[in-house]
């Protein structure tokens, strides 16, 4: 074979093999922003469980909680409708390993009006109650941008600084709630959300399962990389572009997510804990 054609053949070689990468870290992509928006909408179980666990205080004796029931009613319908969002992302990212710009301004926007009927929902309730929702609406939009973002190590950290602050203002309520809410309350709560919330452990022990295969592959394809098996012209083919930023960019947002994801399953079985001692 002549040197012409041996050179010929091996930048064929390369570039098929580039080819054959880009197009797996384009996969992987898609298959990390699949494990966030899942991240999100186990974020998004575990915040309205938050919100579901509040029940009135026994000093209110018999008077009228229409208002604040409303204001419940009405985090519900903006749950309901950011869910809709949510399963739109989750589809888009189904097909096309992203969320469409459209997709990511309609759930940004419906996180908003959770939030901001969280804010109504808090008005009606005494520091502690009120501070614990006030936290699962600002949690809403930390774990949305999560969620139809492309994944974003900054992103995913943003949330998990906020489930941290959710979480304190949990375990101060559910303290609370041992004296000031009634037996039969603290009975309803346990019924309804300790089920929930193991499914919700159960979902994010699969993500973390997820995530670290997901981690193998990224790294199996950065050791992959044709810049460490060819010399010259192919080298310099290989490391530029998409190659330099594909696969090795994935690292830290997936080292991120399975932390965040980890995090959140103690956070879960906290909450577990929390409500069984009532």
């Amino acid at each position: 074979m002549s040197p012409k054609l041996r050179k010929i053949l091996l930048w064929a070689l390369t570039m098929t093999l580039i080819a054959g990468l880009v197009w797996a870290g384009a996969d992987l992509l898609g298959q990390s922003n699949k494990k966030a928006a899942d991240a999100g909408a186990n974020a998004a179980d575990m915040e309205m469980a938050s919100i579901d666990s509040v029940k009135p205080s026994v000093k209110e004796g018999k008077k009228p909680v229409s208002k604040a029931t409303a204001a419940h009613n009405k985090v519900k319908q903006a749950d309901s409708a950011y869910r809709v969002a949510l399963k739109k992302a989750q589809s888009e990212i189904d097909s096309s390993g992203k969320v469409s710009q459209k997709t990511y301004n309609a759930g940004m926007a419906a996180a908003r009006k959770f939030q901001a009927a969280s804010e109504e929902y808090a008005a009606t309730q005494e520091p502690v109650r009120a501070k614990m929702i006030r936290e699962a609406g600002a949690s809403r939009i930390k774990s949305a941008e999560m969620a139809f973002s492309d994944i974003d190590a900054s992103k995913i950290d943003d949330y998990n600084s906020q489930q941290d602050t959710l979480r304190q203002a949990q375990k101060e309520y559910y303290d609370l709630a041992k004296t000031d809410v009634s037996e039969q309350d603290r009975a309803a709560m346990k019924a309804a959300l300790i089920p929930t919330l193991q499914r919700v452990g159960g979902n994010l022990a699969g993500t973390a399962g997820d995530i670290m295969s997901l981690l193998s592959q990224v790294k199996d394809q950065v050791g992959m990389s044709p810049s460490a098996m060819m010399g010259g012209c192919a080298r310099q083919a290989a490391t530029s572009g998409s190659m330099s930023s594909g696969a090795t960019a994935l690292l830290s947002p997936l080292q991120s997510l399975l932390s965040l994801v980890k995090g959140m399953g103690s956070n879960v079985q906290g909450m577990i804990s929390d409500i069984s001692s009532l």
